[in-house]
């Protein structure tokens, strides 16, 4: 009974480590006199946390609206909590993060006002291909910057840079686009 409780939480638990770890993982990555690999290794981990927890989710039936919200959480609190400690590194431009935190925002907002009950984040495509290029640059941070591997060029990490306002809008955009217009809405 225990281990079909455990695997129903699952996804849960994988939601709340990702949570958990995003402390560990800015208080590793911060500047330190080594090359810190276990923090390039934690988001690894946190990587896949978020890679699984809506697969378990899925798979053992345990989708809700609570879940979601948690996975959204856990998501830009590691992705704006690395991105702004990179940010007062100096690796990362002030307006990356702000990109980042705004499109979350009109997310956030956009969906509470389509829903029509109890608030619910409604998901899209772009916003999700830009929540996998969000993680996927912290990871190139991870790893060139905080490794110290430095197999990516300051130039090419800035032309990184300047695609994360422009997936930013284009994920407001889509969503702004998917609306119909107010005269059309109940009619069919």
């Amino acid at each position: 009974m225990q281990m079909h409780h455990l695997r129903l939480q699952a996804a849960n638990l994988l939601t709340g480590l990702r949570l958990a770890l995003t402390p560990a993982f800015i208080a590793l990555a911060w500047p330190a006199e080594r090359a810190a690999w276990d923090a390039a290794l934690l988001f690894v981990v946190i990587a896949a946390t978020d890679v699984w927890d809506g697969r378990l989710a899925r798979r053992y039936g345990t989708v809700s609206r609570i879940g979601r919200t948690c996975d959204n959480v856990a998501d830009i609190s590691f992705i704006l909590g690395a991105l702004s400690m990179y940010a007062l590194q100096s690796l990362v431009p002030w307006w990356v993060p702000a990109a980042v935190g705004g499109s979350f925002a009109f997310y956030v907002v956009d969906s509470w006002s389509l829903s029509a009950s109890a608030p619910t984040l409604i998901g899209s495509r772009v916003g999700h291909l830009a929540g996998i290029c969000n993680y996927a640059l912290v990871g190139a941070l991870a790893f060139n910057n905080t490794a110290r591997i430095h197999l990516l060029s300051a130039a090419f990490l800035e032309k990184l840079f300047w695609l994360v306002p422009l997936y930013s809008a284009a994920a407001v955009l889509s969503r702004l686009a998917g609306r119909r217009p107010a005269a059309s809405i109940g009619a069919a």
